[in-house]
């Protein structure tokens, strides 16, 4: 019987030290399953970016909120029944992707653009309607600034030609800067965002081109001061400069 009871406490013993670890490799498990899918959505949304959203058509699944604010206003577009609308229009994904490529810097500016999208890979458990409170979510902040300050190759020596080519720069290459920040989580009336945080960069070697969706027009309005139109890229397509601006 006292071997009984001593072979019992050791499988106990050694039961309560397995119980004590379970929630601690669950949540290691967790955070590498967010990690891998942040790393995927991280390199979807540079291309979907470098693209202009060409080819994307799912994208109003996923983006739930989309704010642009800078010192003069603020345009916050959020989703009713699902869909996300501006002035009652409802957004196509070339949209989306448009009001994510609002520039930095527009003018004396300074423009902060952050959306709340679902997770657009992970199980499939949670993608449908009724899976929405238990899906993963997380804020991205998009900057998008010109590449200007690269040093000119051999051969520019003079002033004027310097000049031309920081200007060729900052029309035709620009950096992207993605700020992942999660997990992204509704409390009340708000929303609160974790501590975990990556950023991806990338380059555009292309050109910005105007869209003429009636939701460029809201856009243009939103800033008393400066009239910005809402802009997607376009890769592989240069604007020459011949004289410096």
């Amino acid at each position: 019987m006292v071997e009984i009871a001593l072979s019992i406490a050791v499988v106990a013993f050694a039961l309560v030290a397995i119980l004590g670890v379970l929630p601690t490799g669950m949540t290691v498990q967790k955070d590498n399953r967010d990690d891998n899918v942040i790393n995927q959505e991280g390199r979807y949304w540079l291309e979907a970016i470098r693209s202009g959203a060409r080819g994307i058509e799912d994208l109003t699944n996923y983006v739930e909120s989309i704010t642009i604010t800078n010192s003069k206003k603020s345009l916050v577009i959020n989703s009713t029944g699902g869909i996300l609308n501006l002035n009652g229009t409802a957004l196509r994904p070339v949209d989306i992707v448009a009001l994510l490529s609002t520039p930095k810097y527009t003018g004396n500016f300074t423009n902060a653009v952050i959306a709340h999208i679902k997770a657009i890979t992970g199980p499939a458990s949670e993608k449908g309607p009724l899976t929405n409170e238990f899906s993963f979510r997380y804020e991205m902040q998009v900057e998008i600034t010109p590449s200007g300050t690269l040093a000119a190759p051999a051969g520019f020596s003079d002033a004027a030609g310097m000049h031309l080519y920081q200007a060729s720069l900052a029309q035709n290459l620009h950096e992207v800067r993605l700020i992942f920040r999660w997990p992204l989580v509704q409390r009340g009336n708000g929303w609160f965002v974790g501590n975990n945080r990556k950023t991806f960069r990338g380059r555009v070697a292309g050109t910005y081109a105007a869209e003429t969706n009636a939701t460029s027009v809201v856009r243009t309005t939103m800033n008393n001061t400066v009239a910005q139109q809402l802009v997607t890229m376009v890769p592989n397509t240069f604007t020459v400069l011949t004289n410096a601006p």
